[in-house]
């Protein structure tokens, strides 16, 4: 700040209250303050250092001006002093002019700038002010109503722009679909044709292969009626409920149906028992007589035969990988065609059947190689195949050799072959003793007839039903069961033998016509109508060991 100092009182000038045109005004606490400060400063001639200067002057007009001094720096010159004095003392001059001339109740502030220069205004009446701001206000609103206008035309202009766009869109989009659905409409009607001509393609060539198997028949027809082979067409075979071919098929009628389903509800109930083929063997016998349901045979046949004491964990599996002797898998793949042909399970040619026939006896023959393969097998099998998979039919033939003693007819030279027929030939004397007669006479020995009974189980040359029901009681009862029905089929045909006058020429015919069983039930009471025991055969197996090389003797002479 800069230090001030001004003259004498007569040269600072003090303005004038007038009376006539002024109005009174009061100053402000901080001008008058000010005020007393350059009165008190006058009379000294000097002002305090650091001090602003400001200061108010009435006119009498009722103008209030005011005149602000500010000062930064000390170092101003003496020059700069009275210059600044010379302009208040103008703007007072014409603040007094101003105040006298004007008759109108106005107020001018008078502000100089911090550049220098001198700025004047004029205050103006409340009511022009308000006048004004309304004028002011009512542009504003008219402006704002304009640009309301203008925007609410651009908005509605855009708007209508945007929806002839989308009306643009949605036409080209309607014309891309009707494009699209052309293009596929033809493109299906493209694929459509192919599959028609593909279509007539396979048509074609099945007519062809249909011709062709037409001829095929035609020609195994008459190839067959050259041998006296009467063939039966494709398309009228018929099978019974176990798969054989049948050309007289006699439906179960309702009676048989039901009796079918209580005998299941009764070895259901059996099955449940925990000591089951162990306790209660005459009930059981008795109802295995009358035949195993066949829905239950897989699982009860596995119980009679014990199969899991000879049962080996992945043995099964570790046989497949052993290599088989080329001349007995040759025998072996010739003997699977001669294995039921009538059945349509290994009718077809290396079929699913003729496939797992083939896994079970090729294994087994690498399991036992004091059997390995003998021709009879297969049959044997392939009953346990059509009720089981090819592990479980394994294991089967493996207890029929260990348990029932089938092995000694596999062994080389059939070493129980003989005694079996000597056994039978005994009973024969005792039970058919004009059959046993006749065939002494006529040299009927029973390795002509009889071998295929021992080693195949009838399994050769029953009709399956038949045979199943063999295959139920022998389970159960064991080998005393095959002699019974060996003894039974005879038995049935006793007439016819005893008519025959031709010997051997009509021997053998009627054999063969003891496998046509018409009547089961009649076939198993005349089987179980012998008085048999077990301890009568076993007895006769062992005076055949004490007299099979006495070639004298009655029985062994015809062995």
């Amino acid at each position: 700040m800069r230090n001030i100092s001004f003259g004498k009182d007569e040269d600072w000038p003090i303005p004038k209250k007038n009376d006539e045109s002024e109005e009174n005004l009061d100053l402000d606490d901080d001008n008058e303050q000010i005020e007393n400060e350059i009165n008190h400063n006058k009379s000294k001639n000097k002002f305090t250092p650091k001090q602003y200067e400001e200061f108010e002057l009435n006119s009498n007009d009722s103008n209030n001006r005011k005149v602000i001094f500010s000062s930064d720096s000390e170092d101003n010159e003496d020059s700069d002093k009275t210059s600044e004095e010379n302009e208040d003392k103008n703007i007072k001059k014409n603040n007094n002019n101003n105040s006298n001339n004007n008759n109108i109740n106005k107020k001018k502030i008078i502000i100089k700038n911090k550049k220098g220069k001198i700025i004047e205004k004029e205050e103006k009446d409340e009511k022009e002010e308000k006048d004004e701001k309304e004028e002011k206000e009512d542009n504003k609103k008219k402006i704002k109503k304009n640009k309301k206008e203008e925007s609410s035309d651009e908005e509605s202009s855009n708007r209508s722009e945007n929806e002839e766009e989308e009306e643009k869109e949605k036409k080209d989009k309607k014309i891309k679909l009707r494009n699209n659905k052309i293009k596929i409409n033809n493109e299906e009607d493209d694929e459509f044709n192919k599959t028609i001509s593909k279509n007539k393609e396979i048509e074609s060539l099945l007519l062809q292969s249909i011709k062709n198997k037409e001829n095929a028949t035609s020609q195994k027809i008459h190839m067959a009626e050259e041998i006296n082979f009467k063939s039966i067409p494709d398309k009228i075979i018929k099978t019974d409920e176990y798969g054989f071919i049948v050309t007289n098929s006699n439906d179960n009628n309702e009676q048989d149906l039901l009796q079918i389903n209580a005998r299941i509800e009764k070895w259901n109930y059996m099955i449940e028992q925990k000591d089951f083929g162990k306790k209660n063997i005459r009930k059981l016998k008795s109802r295995t007589r009358k035949g195993v349901p066949d829905c239950l045979r897989s699982y009860v046949w596995q119980i009679f035969a014990e199969k899991d004491k000879y049962y080996q964990k992945d043995i099964f599996k570790k046989l497949d990988a052993i290599q088989i002797n080329e001349d007995l898998e040759i025998v072996i793949i010739k003997d699977l065609d001669r294995t039921f042909p009538a059945c349509q399970f290994f009718k077809e040619k290396y079929g699913n059947g003729q496939r797992k026939l083939y896994k079970v006896l090729s294994n087994y023959s690498k399991y036992n190689t004091s059997t390995g393969y003998v021709q009879g097998m297969g049959f044997i099998a392939a009953v346990f195949l059509t009720y089981m998979d090819e592990e479980s039919s394994f294991f089967m033939l493996d207890s029929l050799m260990k348990k029932y003693g089938l092995e000694g007819f596999y062994q080389p030279n059939f070493p129980k072959l003989k005694s079996t027929f000597y056994i039978l030939l005994n009973l024969l004397k005792k039970f058919v003793p004009k059959i046993y007669e006749l065939f002494k006479k006529e040299g009927m020995i029973p390795s002509m007839y009889a071998s295929e009974w021992f080693i195949c189980l009838f399994s050769r040359n029953l009709g399956f039903k038949t045979l199943v029901r063999i295959f139920d009681v022998f389970l159960l009862e064991g080998y005393k069961v095959i002699y019974r029905f060996a003894l039974a089929f005879l038995k049935l045909k006793e007439d016819k033998f005893l008519e025959g006058k031709d010997g051997l020429a009509s021997i053998m015919p009627t054999i063969n016509e003891c496998y046509n069983i018409d009547d089961i039930e009649k076939l198993f009471k005349v089987a179980f109508g012998f008085s048999l025991s077990r301890n009568y055969i076993n007895k006769l197996e062992k005076e055949y060991e004490s007299i099979k090389d006495d070639q004298e003797n009655e029985f062994v002479k015809q062995l």
